[in-house]
């Protein structure tokens, strides 16, 4: 079952037009919204769309523009960032392994919570959002911060555990940042503390 009240009507249909699409047939559905359809922990608004494409951007374009206002924000070799109607859709040309088979409910392809949970590890790594530490902490719902870490190492063989640690108790980018909407309460402080108190669980700290 899926949490299809945390997302926006309008980012749904929009998803739902995308994931009809053959040519977008090996992307999946990865990130908070992905989180938050398998949990219904928070609202969220944004589509990213992970997998191995053999087409080229031209072409993904021309399919897009017939599913609404199309706007081209950046792109590059693998990366390309649009918004469709004014939301924000990723689509990424993706090589990595996938960890879980593919989650089929209705005519959504959603990332298995073993994936999600390495790419919020790998998305910490980078710049951790507020989104990105309250998606980590409702993750550990369901693996230890262990498992979480053998899951990125297993799916990133060129990542590096030693950064991720580091990144998992810096918050300052986070800090001031505006919460998503959440539909299962939790204090912000509190999600910071447990994280640190896994952290120190962990690597006996």
């Amino acid at each position: 079952m899926l949490y299809y009240n945390t997302i926006e009507p309008a980012t749904l249909e929009l998803l739902k037009k995308l994931m009809s699409v053959s040519m977008l047939a090996p992307l999946r559905l990865v990130g908070g919204t992905a989180l938050a359809l398998h949990t219904g922990h928070r609202n969220s608004v944004d589509i990213d769309l992970f997998g191995k494409l053999e087409v080229q951007e031209h072409e993904i374009s021309d399919l897009l523009k017939q599913t609404g206002k199309l706007n081209h924000i950046s792109k590059s070799a693998n990366i390309n960032i649009y918004t469709i109607n004014d939301i924000k859709v990723d689509i990424v040309n993706y090589n990595y392994p996938w960890l879980d088979p593919v989650f089929e409910d209705q005519s959504l392809r959603l990332a298995g919570l073993k994936d999600i949970a390495a790419m919020k590890l790998a998305a910490i790594t980078g710049r951790g959002t507020k989104k990105d530490f309250i998606d980590l902490f409702f993750l550990l719902d369901f693996f230890s911060l262990k498992q979480m870490l053998d899951f990125y190492s297993e799916k990133y063989n060129d990542g590096s555990e030693a950064i991720v640690i580091k990144s998992l108790t810096y918050f300052g980018d986070a800090d001031p940042e505006v919460a998503p909407l959440m539909y299962k309460h939790t204090d912000w402080e509190n999600i910071k503390q447990e994280i640190r108190n896994q952290v120190k669980k962990t690597f006996k700290l």
